[in-house]
């Protein structure tokens, strides 16, 4: 049995190497031109023409009133994208939770401002701590559905306290 195996020759290392890079080659050929065949969602991005921006309330960017459960934040954003916007999801980050607010009863035309000076933005002191960050995420109306854009959202850092 073993006189078989010793009567055999395989291939030569360097026909080997030649054979294992050909192969490389054409399978990279067939990747590459499958993943250009393939559509990521480029064309029909819906929240392509969006992007809003915070304008700064004296120093800070948003501004936070009162104390314990009657707290409130105000801002100013500005609609700087080619869409109007229909809503804006608010995430506020506290020490010690979050907290998600829904603004869906408005219209931000493009190049205009939403000055939210009201205490309608309530957030609870004593439920989610001192305000770390807050997230504003841009909602539009493309058809009859309501788009969420979380890749245009925008985080405002500087916070400080309402005058």
């Amino acid at each position: 049995m073993l006189r078989v195996f010793r009567s055999k020759k395989g291939v030569s290392p360097l026909i080997a190497t030649i054979l294992l890079i050909a192969f490389a080659v054409a399978l990279g050929s067939v990747v590459m031109n499958w993943g250009l065949s393939l559509n990521l969602g480029k064309s029909t991005d819906k929240c392509r023409n969006v992007e809003i921006k915070i304008r700064n309330i004296d120093v800070a960017e948003i501004c936070y009133g009162g104390f314990g459960t009657n707290g409130y934040i105000n801002f100013i954003i500005d609609n700087v994208g080619a869409a109007d916007i229909n809503g804006l999801a608010i995430w506020i980050v506290g020490d010690k939770g979050t907290r998600l607010f829904d603004i869906d009863d408005i219209l931000i035309k493009k190049g205009t401002l939403y000055d939210k000076k009201d205490k309608e933005v309530g957030y609870d002191f004593t439920k989610y701590g001192n305000i770390k960050q807050v997230q504003f995420i841009p909602k539009i109306k493309p058809e009859q559905t309501t788009e969420i854009c979380p890749k245009n959202a925008i985080k405002a850092e500087k916070i400080g306290i309402c005058a």
